[in-house]
């Protein structure tokens, strides 16, 4: 039976995505029943206890106006899933489901699944996928706290989702991102994260996207951000297969910058990488997804648990593939990994072999990029080595380090030998800091568009 159950759910959607091995594990504590014409499978108002997924036959939910009278009837037949907010969420039923004819389940007990997803989270991603589903079609699920759903995704990738939403009061649109159920059952995970959410919510700097909320909901948490109208570093090489050198440039630095600000603190982002990186329409740098960031100098072991792997493997640096304690240096491996991709169009490591591309990363030298671009500008080549040397040690020591290094960089390769200067203040009260440096950010993105010139901003 075990095995039969196992082919069924790998033919229905919300289970496709696991592997072979938590296809097995999950089976393994489940079993099939089969139910009569007529049958109350969930009864409203009842305390959950298990889900379902069909097998065969069909069942019908009807549903209730607000008037109390019938609205209409869904039907439901072979693969679909009913009754999930049982795993999700302590409340009541919220709608009968009957068995329209015959019809065998799959049942998914929640005191059973609830200690196999204890042992072994990266299961728990079919709750993600169902609850993801659900946000889309808006079956009963149209909030996320104060804030309504549109049903629009803007981003996916293996431990979150973003969906588009608008805040109910303010009439402001955000980015919810929904953590993965993945996670959440990580042992010490969701504590450690919701101890992080407020540091993380308190990192105002002009390079990185700004997080105004946080809820928890459906046995995941919410992370509510600004949303951005730019495009990623991914996007944008996908499109054009690599950055001219000057760009990549300013990309590094106003990343570096946004580093530098966040490991002051003691926040390591951790998944550095260009899907994460995002231009906006007035050329603005931010950095985004601190959302599996980790306090600096985390313990020992906390990189891999049961099979997850936090970040992504082609921009791990060797002490994070090792899952030894990471700090901001792991940071700064990674963007001399995105520096790599940016100019060339290419990866120094990669493989569809996980632990390959991590043995390399702890082992293989760096291969230069200009054996694919010969004309790679002298110091990007420098950043590029000393960023992603496999002794920490090596490495620029902070981000700061390579926002000096940019700027003198900046200084060598834009000024003419005649130079003309025009300076001028802001005074302004403490309490506009923000708005004063989202200011000074944007005249300096406009100045370095014109060939020529060097803008410095300091404080006094």
């Amino acid at each position: 039976m075990t095995a039969q159950i196992v082919q069924f759910l790998k033919n229905s959607e919300a289970f496709r995505s696991l592997s072979d091995d938590s296809l097995q594990r999950l089976a393994s504590v489940l079993h099939v029943e089969s139910f009569a014409a007529g049958t109350f499978l969930v009864r409203e108002g009842e305390v959950g206890t298990c889900m379902f997924v069909i097998c065969s036959g069909r069942v019908q939910i009807p549903v209730e106006g607000g008037d109390g009278k019938p609205k209409f009837t869904a039907w439901l037949s072979e693969g679909h899933v009913f009754g999930e907010m049982a795993l999700l969420t302590d409340g009541p039923r919220t709608a009968d489901v009957i068995a329209d004819t015959d019809c065998r389940c799959i049942v998914i007990p929640r005191n059973v699944v609830t200690q196999l997803l204890s042992d072994h989270p990266e299961v728990a991603s079919f709750l993600t996928n169902i609850l993801g589903q659900r946000l889309m079609e808006g079956r009963g699920i149209q909030h996320v706290g104060k804030y309504r759903l549109t049903g629009e995704i803007i981003g996916k990738g293996g431990m979150a989702i973003v969906f588009e939403g608008i805040h109910s009061n303010l009439d402001r649109p955000v980015a919810i991102k929904m953590l993965s159920h993945t996670l959440m059952y990580r042992r010490h995970f969701a504590e450690r994260f919701r101890n992080e959410a407020r540091i993380i919510a308190g990192l105002r700097h002009p390079n990185i996207v700004e997080v105004y909320d946080r809820e928890e909901a459906w046995a995941t948490i919410f992370i509510v951000m600004e949303k951005l109208l730019g495009r990623d570093v991914e996007l944008i090489l996908d499109e054009k297969g690599k950055l001219p050198a000057a760009e990549v440039r300013r990309v590094l630095r106003d990343v570096a910058s946004a580093l530098a600000f966040a490991h002051a603190q003691g926040i390591v982002h951790r998944d550095v990488k260009p899907s994460n990186i995002i231009i906006e329409p007035d050329g603005t740098v931010k950095l985004t997804d601190f959302g599996i960031a980790a306090i600096d100098g985390v313990e020992e072991g906390m990189t891999r648990d049961k099979g997850i792997y936090l970040g992504t493997p082609v921009y791990s640096s060797p002490e994070h593939a090792m899952g030894l304690a990471v700090d901001g240096r792991s940071d700064v491996y990674a963007l001399g990994i995105v520096a790599y991709e940016m100019l060339t169009g290419l990866l120094p490591f990669d493989d569809d072999d996980i632990q390959k591309v991590l043995r390399q990363h702890i082992e293989a030298p760096m291969p230069d990029p200009r054996l694919y671009v010969p004309d790679i500008p002298q110091d990007l080549i420098e950043f590029i080595f000393r960023a992603t040397a496999k002794d920490p040690a090596q490495r620029y020591q902070s981000a700061n380090d390579i926002v000096a290094f940019f700027d003198r960089t900046q200084r060598r390769t834009t000024l003419p030998h005649q130079v003309a200067l025009k300076t001028f203040g802001i005074i302004y009260s403490p309490d506009v800091e923000h708005e004063v440096q989202e200011l000074v950010q944007r005249f300096r993105v406009m100045a370095e568009r014109i060939h020529g010139v060097s803008f410095r901003a300091g404080d006094s």
